[in-house]
């Protein structure tokens, strides 16, 4: 045979089909099958150079072999740099659908929407799990359970992967910080490892085996994750992953002993091709580990219609009415009912008149900054909604009341003196990263505002401070804003007002910046010290940047008279995440606690929306009537959340996350344990982490995995519970029954408590179901529960503990609704 011939598909299932003995299992083993045997069959038809070509991914030297090349593109929530395509909810908020079927359709649009743009690999899904609240990427993880990251990613995977797409799990493993990300060393144990961070993949790769994963920033036990290979081990031979390893971009310090290690298409970064020609061959590496990364390639290739079903041509609008309902139906979904006292929500027609306070409008965050953000196109603001949803029956106003977490104008030098009179501040600039030593220049600064070096002569890390004073010119709460690419502090009469580190003050694919935010009282005309502290140290290698931002006036009257003369007042509030940063304060920035206070006091019915990435302080929460949780909706973000506050809609989220009462509880509370110290992170709650961290701490939080209200109410029946040792299998039943006055929503949880010879934690999420019933409607729901997730991580191997599992119905991780034992072994 030509090796230049390349057979279709057709072709070769009828060759293979005449080959192979009369009586065959073939049929039911042909997807996965033929996609090893063809790309066997290439392989051996390629040279060594065009082997190490395809993992270089220089595809331009492999296209007479009629390889395609792997167009890529970011889409955990869409399609990320494109325009005229559909923004849906970030993945924490597809985590808080508890719903697999949704995350399905998901997958499946992101899927047609790739294809149509061109594109045949998607960089996504995204099933890290969240092990802390600092995570500024935790709104591009699927929560803290494994479980739900695991059934929610492996639907959305299949879904990307049946559009002829190859989908890209992302990251293994343990990813679960920014801060220092590239060169943290992860100090984890092996059952945490194996038992929790890595099984949302390993259910995943079980549903596609032939799927691609991206290998973390991090090291893991002392090596990177790219070329660590214990980690390639359990993804190739534990998992039985048949497709390929990628790194992330800039991930790792080899390439080449990456590839040694396991790596398979080795050169994604920027700019493609990483590794110069010859790296790989002539021993570089083992030649049979050539041919096997190679042949991963080719078999997520085939495996997923690469060469079969070629791109079309890249359209321009490929967003469907389908796809922009679906992106609707899936902010509604993720929407979790906080609290609901005094039956505050829904909103009734007894409110005549609504106060909508805060960013609600086309300030509202949509996503998340960074490698998950998707433009959203021409989309309708939450304020937009509620004025379209209230009609001329309710007279809806707006108040700004804050400008959320945006950076602030620059603080002009018409308010800063120095020491001698002059405008602007005093600057010392010094050589050393901690402002010690003899400063090289001393000079008047007008403002603090630079994104390049100040001054000539300083070296890559540098350091400064500014003193003098600020007048005010009005009286009352002041806003500082600090916008650094590094370390710094805002000091206001000797009082930290803001503080803190950012790698960089807007990661480079955009689009929100990342400041640090603070609040002080001050009086017109009182002077003030003032002192700014800055070093570069933090920052992204040969970066720096400051600006000093604030807001004179506070925007907060105005919205309490706007709350004072209505029915009922819903505030606005939001926090920025994204990718390259990191959470430092557990309360909302700026002046939004103190605006929700404010409101609060002014009218009884303050309703709260948290458009966050994850948990906040809520201090507030009893002097409020209702709180809802949102999460960056997308293109749906205005009309789901206008539907849910006037009942169109039931809430139907729930938290996959764990809300800690405030900043000493959960995982990470001690800088060994967030963010490291010396280069190296300990994760010392070993398996306990989210939900599991709380029960077997005896912490209470302020909101559970797993919670979230109704509009209705229901009854959780008796639980039945069999083993079947055939399929390996327990099989839950519960009868659920709406006993409200309309129809809504519930998501049925079940945990399991392992034998104490297990040595597990107290109770794990084994199985969940969302169910919509009409009022006085019943539904008998069957779960099942696979044996591996029973298990516990023993002597190298997933092992079921014999003897007594309890399971237990539930509306949260904390409330139990009914429970049953049953013997396993």
């Amino acid at each position: 045979m030509n090796r230049r011939t390349f057979l279709s598909a057709a072709a070769f299932t009828a060759l293979a089909a005449s080959m192979a003995p009369a009586v065959t299992n073939r049929a039911v083993a042909a997807p996965r099958t033929v996609a090893q045997d063809r790309a066997a069959e290439l392989l051996a038809r390629m040279t060594a150079g065009e082997k190490e070509a395809l993992v270089r991914c220089d595809f331009a030297a492999v296209a007479h072999l009629g390889i395609p090349a792997l167009t890529m593109v970011d889409a955990s929530a869409g399609l990320r740099g494109e325009t005229g395509v559909t923004a849906f909810p970030v993945p924490v908020a597809q985590a808080a659908t508890f719903d697999e079927a949704l995350a399905g359709r998901i997958g499946k649009a992101i899927g047609i929407e790739g294809r149509a743009k061109g594109y045949n690999n998607a960089l996504g899904p995204t099933i890290d799990l969240t092990r802390t609240w600092h995570f500024g990427r935790q709104a591009e993880a699927m929560g803290e359970d494994p479980v739900l990251a695991g059934r929610l990613g492996a639907a959305l995977t299949v879904a990307i992967q049946s559009q002829y797409m190859a989908a890209t799990l992302k990251h293994f493993a343990a990813y679960t910080q920014e801060v220092n990300r590239f060169f943290i060393d992860t100090k984890v144990s092996d059952r945490a490892l194996h038992e929790y961070y890595q099984a949302p993949f390993r259910r995943v790769i079980a549903a596609a085996p032939a799927t691609s994963v991206m290998m973390a920033y991090p090291k893991i036990n002392g090596t990177f994750a790219t070329r660590h290979t214990g980690l390639f081990d359990d993804l190739k031979k534990g998992m039985g992953l048949q497709g390929y390893t990628v790194p992330d971009f800039w991930a790792g310090d080899d390439q080449v002993a990456a590839a040694r290690a396991g790596m398979d298409l080795a050169g994604l970064g920027p700019g493609g091709v990483q590794i110069p020609a010859g790296s790989l061959t002539g021993g570089a590496i083992p030649a049979a580990r050539l041919d096997d990364a190679a042949r991963r390639i080719l078999v997520t290739m085939f495996a997923n219609g690469l060469f079969d079903h070629p791109v079309p041509a890249p359209a321009g609008d490929v967003s469907s009415q389908a796809h922009k309902d679906l992106a609707h139906e899936a902010a509604v979904a993720s929407t979790v009912l906080l609290a609901n006292r005094a039956a505050a929500l829904p909103l009734t027609g007894a409110v005549k008149s609504l106060a909508v306070i805060g960013p609600a409008g086309p300030d509202t965050f949509t996503g998340v900054s960074g490698s998950t953000y998707v433009d959203p196109g021409t989309w309708t603001t939450p304020l937009d909604a509620i004025r379209a949803r209230a009609g001329s029956s309710t007279k809806v106003t707006h108040a700004q009341g804050t400008k959320g977490d945006l950076p602030l104008t620059t603080v002009p030098s018409t308010v800063l003196r120095t020491p001698t009179g002059a405008a602007g501040l005093t600057a010392n600039y010094y050589t050393s990263a901690d402002g010690t030593g003899t400063p090289v220049t001393t000079r008047t600064d007008t403002t603090v505002d630079f994104t390049t070096a100040p001054v000539e002569g300083l070296p890559q890390v540098w350091s400064a401070k500014w003193t003098g004073t600020l007048t005010p010119t009005t009286t009352g709460l002041h806003r500082f804003s600090l916008l650094p690419s590094g370390t710094t502090s805002l000091k206001i009469d000797g009082r930290t007002v803001v503080s803190g580190t950012r790698q960089m003050a807007r990661f480079f694919l955009g689009p929100y910046d990342y400041p640090l935010q603070g609040t002080a009282e001050l009086t017109a005309g009182r002077a003030v010290t003032v002192e700014i502290t800055y070093n570069n140290a933090t920052a992204e290698p040969g970066t720096c940047g400051l600006t000093f931002g604030w807001q004179p006036e506070s925007l907060i009257p105005a919205a309490v008279g706007a709350a004072r003369a209505a029915d009922a007042a819903v505030v606005f509030v939001n926090r920025v995440a994204g990718e390259g940063m990191d959470h430092e304060g557990y309360a909302l920035p700026g002046d939004q606690d103190q605006l929700v206070r404010a409101v609060a006091a002014a009218n009884t019915r303050t309703i709260v929306v948290l458009n966050t990435d994850g948990p906040v302080a809520t201090p507030w929460l009893d002097e409020v009537e209702a709180v809802v949780q949102t999460w960056y909706g997308g293109r749906g973000a205005g009309t789901a959340i206008a539907a849910v506050l006037f009942g169109d809609s039931d809430p139907a989220g729930r938290l996959p996350v764990t809300f800690p009462t405030d900043a000493t509880q959960g995982p990470g509370t001690t800088p060994a344990t967030y963010p490291g110290t010396n280069g190296t992170v300990t994760y010392d709650e070993d398996i306990a982490v989210g939900y599991r961290f709380y029960d077997a701490r005896n912490q209470d939080p302020r909101f559970p995995f797993g919670h979230g209200l109704s509009y209705s109410t229901f009854a959780h029946g008796s639980l039945e519970a069999s083993y079947n040792a055939g399929t390996r299998q327990v099989t839950v039943e519960v009868t659920v029954t709406n006993t409200g006055r309309r129809q809504g929503t519930e998501v049925v949880q079940v945990y399991a408590t392992l034998p104490a010879s297990a040595a597990a934690e107290p109770r794990r999420l084994v199985a969940f179901q969302k169910v919509t019933l009409p009022a006085a409607g019943t539904k008998r729901l069957s779960l099942t529960i696979p044996v591996q997730d029973l298990s516990v991580w023993k002597s190298g191997a997933m092992t079921l503990t014999p003897g007594v599992h309890t399971f237990a119905t539930a509306r949260s991780s904390r409330v139990v609704t009914a429970q049953r034992a049953l013997t396993l072994g």
